[in-house]
């Protein structure tokens, strides 16, 4: 049995999750660890980071060396696409990153997730992600119309990307990339998608087994 410890807010998680879902791995066991358990990071990888996949009694914790491997010990039949830089969404969204993370981060502590299911746990994370912003989630939120303004004048930017029902509903690394942060912007009510990019988290979201948060968005 391996194992795959993750955050059910992570990014990074999410990466290793969609191939984890969609390439059908056996006998892997996903665990979803509070935020402030620092004790099981530091005993398999020696730091706090997420996720590590622990495998043949080895651990390790780089998302994409994770989710290489578990294409690799999965269904073959289930091909992943070869990466088209054409299609690559990270640089144009880097710019607002900071904005993307000021809509988010006071939403997602709210929603009902394993990873914040103690007190101890939303205050670690509420720490941490204020230093970053350099502000409090309610200021973070009193500013929602500034930010979501600069993260939907990109979005409207962002290259049109392939459809996984274009392509014999199948993923590719693009869609193992591009999908993470986007799934997190879903996270925020009101937040405008162009329809053609919201197909195309919806169709990622089904074939990688990983949700969208429209439905509970905040």
């Amino acid at each position: 049995m391996s194992r795959l410890y993750i955050y059910d807010h992570c990014p990074f998680c999410i990466r290793t999750l969609l191939v984890a879902n969609y390439k059908q791995v056996s006998d892997l066991e996903q665990i979803v660890l509070l935020n402030d358990d620092e004790e099981t990071c530091n005993r398999l990888i020696g730091k706090k980071m997420v996720p590590i996949f622990e495998h043949q009694g080895v651990a390790i914790g780089e998302s994409m060396d994770i989710a290489k491997l578990l294409a690799d010990l999965g269904n073959s039949e289930r091909k992943i696409r070869s990466l088209q830089l054409s299609e690559a969404i990270q640089p144009l969204l880097q710019p607002v990153m900071k904005h993307c993370q000021a809509l988010s981060f006071p939403r997602v502590i709210e929603m009902g997730m394993k990873t914040f299911a103690t007190e101890s746990a939303r205050a670690y994370y509420r720490a941490n992600k204020e230093r970053m912003l350099g502000c409090t989630f309610e200021q973070a939120l009193e500013n929602t119309a500034e930010h979501q303004a600069e993260v939907e004048r990109v979005l409207a930017q962002l290259p049109e990307l392939t459809l996984p029902s274009e392509q014999g509903n199948t993923l590719s690394w693009n869609d193992v990339m591009n999908f993470p942060p986007l799934q997190y912007m879903s996270s925020v009510k009101g937040l405008t998608f162009p329809p053609h990019l919201k197909q195309w988290m919806q169709e990622v979201s089904e074939l990688g087994g990983v949700e969208l948060y429209f439905d509970r968005a905040i």
